[in-house]
């Protein structure tokens, strides 16, 4: 019954916030290529939670466009809210939350009529409504990573050093995982994946995606 009040409250939240957040922004379709096929029926459970670190890191590579193009405007950039809209990190990563995500996500809201967050059926097709909710339940607190600025920049520039060495890079791949741990999602997600353990993907892949890496370091040491 707690539960069912809060979520309550933070769909009105939502409504009202969505209302100054999307104006005119229409709803964007996602490119989910690489992401498994799903069966026809909807998931009522977020099927990448679990998944093989290949699915999961391209889950959130996915869902962070998604997210990007459809609701970082109401909902903040990184998933971060400025205070309007409600903060979707926090919403959990459970089969309550996944039931709460999934109605907003394909029948939007609207409140005395008039549309306040706009339904996405027929628009994102499965992969990509879990894709998105996996990117979101996967951040760890913004506040935590803020302190690793220091390590970040460190590792950053130690890639930048040896972008042109392939094996160099590589070999950094763990030493970028090992800072990554330790971090908890703020969903209560299995797992957090942070900027380090983004880029020890990317360099771990066939090939390895170097550029990316440095990129991804860069783009949290800026934020």
């Amino acid at each position: 019954m707690r539960k069912a009040t809060i979520w309550a409250g933070f769909g009105i939240i939502l409504g009202a916030a969505a209302a100054l957040g999307h104006g005119d922004t229409a709803p964007q379709a996602v490119d989910t290529a690489g992401l498994p096929d799903l069966p026809a029926e909807m998931a009522t459970e977020n099927p990448w939670r679990q998944a093989a670190p290949e699915v999961l890191f391209k889950a959130v590579e996915v869902g962070a466009k998604g997210y990007n193009s459809n609701c970082a405007r109401c909902h903040g950039l990184e998933a971060i809210s400025g205070g309007l809209a409600p903060d979707l990190r926090y919403l959990e990563a459970n089969e309550f939350g996944d039931e709460w995500f999934l109605d907003r996500i394909l029948h939007g809201y609207e409140q005395n009529g008039a549309v306040k967050m706009p339904p996405f059926e027929g628009i994102l097709n499965q992969q990509a409504i879990w894709a998105i909710r996996t990117y979101v339940e996967t951040r760890a607190d913004d506040v935590e990573i803020a302190d690793q600025q220091g390590k970040l920049t460190e590792l950053r520039d130690k890639l930048a050093l040896v972008a042109d060495d392939e094996a160099a890079a590589t070999a950094l791949a763990t030493e970028l995982a090992a800072a990554g741990e330790g971090f908890e999602p703020l969903s209560g997600a299995p797992r957090a994946i942070t900027p380090f353990d983004e880029a020890a993907w990317q360099l771990s892949t066939q090939p390895p995606h170097v550029k990316a890496a440095i990129e991804t370091l860069s783009a949290a040491v800026r934020d």
